[in-house]
């Protein structure tokens, strides 16, 4: 975000104003846009000049709050007190990290060694694992605080833009953590390939062996416990045969139903990567700027099936922003969204691109690096895997296979609206569906009502996003799932069916703004690859159903909904 800044010190905040721009006479393309108000201006002695907008500095760790007693060592004399600037190690070679389920028991072994030696650290040691889980405590259940007027909130990690590109580095120096302690800079952290929904063992939509072994498997062992593994996982992820569910992430499929739980996965995969986030903020998140109250939105993966993994593998430690990362398996999970964040770049059709504003690319952070000293990163380091010296083992995407041309249809993501067979069937379905005029009242749903669209519009426009504005209470966890011509959709409907369109939600946690409670709530998803999967895409009506978890949605009030085409 743009600013006026004196050099007295006062800041203006630059205006905006929304454009709306007609594309045809019959329906407009409703186009947002953000209009800087450059204005020249003299006052006394003080002069006027556009600075960019206020990206968030490298915190500084010993201002943490100490409530769940996250806060990281003060490390010794021994160590430099200020943190150094991070260097691109441009010599290591590079890594190439594995799909875990493919990984032999060389590798398990040498994994299971480098993990004990970082529990066998000192707590005064920066680089111990119960630091490396506070560190994720400290950033993401927001303990770090700014002795800066401008920000009286704590840092806020998730539900912006910031939530990728600090777990890619909090993953990285971790893995470099590891490395240093076995004394071996080829050494790359497993990916959890959990959207590989292929029945072919091994299987990677299953807690792969490398967490699920629960002997070491190294003669000179501290512990003949693997130290990867956790008995505090869920029933389900403890089982050889327990598959992932982001439908239901607190169930354990059975067999019989495994097929379908498989083409549901792959479907919720598919649309939140290639329909719902085909803009680099609906990919990554809303812009979050030094200034701001966090939470304002989630990029179009972090709710599911981010989420929902998250839920499924550890309900005690895994659902919790404290102890998040303090299961092993966490950082192959986050390894496996850094992989799908390179996917997402070559993908076909959108606007996939990383996130070019300078208060994103200047954000900074501090972590810990493989010596045990402090180091600041900035996001624009983030992006440079090349220099970061790492890549992703080749493996398939079966979810992106099926349907990744238009008209491909995969048979198996079935269409679950069986009232609506024919042309006259959609006729009859939109003129019988009012919009939404006044603010409702959400329970579980459904709510059902038809935003207008032009199937006509010009991608030169933006992508076609439906846009739903909620009032919610923060303090409160919510979901909202949004189907098309579907008004039948109920709470429990698949994610496996043809008409799903996105999720997006948000979970409450201990550590948040105080101050964020009652606010406004905004969902956008890209809707136009669905309509087309669908056969619905010339419709100049959209019918939209959504429905919402079980857990007090009397909080959410909708109060409104529409079409709209942005490149944002």
């Amino acid at each position: 975000m743009g600013w006026l800044r004196c050099r007295s010190g006062i800041a203006l905040q630059r205006h905006r104003f929304s454009v709306q721009k007609a594309a045809t006479i019959r329906s407009p393309c409703v186009v947002f846009m953000e209009i800087y108000l450059l204005v020249l201006l003299q006052v006394s002695s003080c002069i006027i000049s556009i600075v960019e907008g206020l990206p968030f500095p490298a915190p500084n760790l010993d201002n943490c709050l100490e409530f769940e007693t996250c806060c990281t060592p003060i490390l010794s004399i021994a160590k430099p007190t200020a943190p150094i600037k991070f260097k691109f190690q441009t010599y290591l070679p590079r890594r190439i990290r594995p799909a875990a389920h493919l990984v032999d028991d060389a590798y398990i072994a040498k994994y299971q060694r480098a993990v004990e030696r970082m529990k066998a650290l000192p707590d005064t040691d920066g680089r111990s694992f119960t630091n490396q889980w506070k560190l994720h405590c400290l950033y993401c259940d927001n303990h770090l605080y700014f002795e800066n007027e401008t920000h009286p909130y704590p840092l806020e990690i998730h539900k912006s833009w910031l939530f990728y590109p600090w777990h890619r580095l909090f993953v990285y120096f971790h893995e470099r953590i590891l490395a240093r302690l076995i004394d071996d800079d080829t050494f790359a952290l497993p990916f959890w390939n959990w959207d590989n929904q292929s029945p072919e063992l091994p299987q990677g939509n299953v807690v792969p062996k490398v967490y699920a072994e629960k002997r070491s498997l190294y003669a000179d062992c501290i512990n003949t416990t693997s130290s990867l593994y956790d008995e505090t996982r869920n029933p389900c992820a403890l089982l050889p045969e327990g598959m992932v569910s982001f439908q239901n992430p607190e169930s354990c499929p059975a067999r019989a139903n495994a097929s379908e739980v498989r083409a549901s996965n792959a479907h919720a995969t598919f649309v939140q990567v290639v329909g719902v986030g085909v803009t680099p903020l609906l990919f990554h998140g809303g812009p979050y700027r030094l200034g701001d109250e966090g939470g304002g939105g989630s990029g179009a993966m972090e709710v599911v099936p981010h989420g929902t993994v998250h839920h499924w593998v550890n309900q005690k430690k895994m659902v919790s922003y404290r102890d998040s990362a303090a299961d092993p398996i966490f950082f192959a999970h986050h390894a496996n969204m850094d992989r799908l964040w390179e996917v997402w770049k070559t993908l076909p059709g959108g606007i996939r691109k990383d996130v070019s504003d300078p208060d994103y690319l200047n954000t900074e952070f501090t972590f810990y690096d493989e010596n045990g000293g402090l180091v600041t990163v900035s996001v624009a380091q983030a992006l440079q895997l090349d220099l970061l010296r790492y890549k992703y083992q080749e493996v398939a995407n079966p979810w992106l296979a099926n349907g990744a041309a238009p008209g491909n249809f995969n048979s198996e993501w079935k269409m679950c609206n069986s009232e609506i067979n024919s042309r006259s069937q959609i006729a009859a379905l939109i003129a019988n569906t009012k919009p939404l005029q006044d603010p409702v009242n959400f329970t579980m749903g459904p709510l059902t009502f038809k935003v207008e669209r032009n199937p006509n519009c010009s991608p030169e426009y933006g992508e076609e996003m439906l846009e739903v504005i909620a009032e919610v209470d923060n303090r409160e966890p919510f979901a909202i799932t949004a189907y098309a011509f579907h008004p039948e959709a109920w709470i429990g409907e698949s994610f496996g069916c043809g008409e799903y369109l996105g999720n997006m939600g948000s979970a409450p946690h201990r550590g948040m703004s105080p101050t964020l409670r009652q606010g406004e709530f905004v969902m956008r998803i890209g809707i136009r690859r669905q309509l087309e999967l669908i056969g619905m895409e010339h419709e100049a009506s959209l019918v939209v159903t959504l429905t919402g978890s079980a857990e007090n949605l009397k909080s959410i009030l909708i109060t409104g909904a529409r079409v709209i085409y942005s490149k944002e």
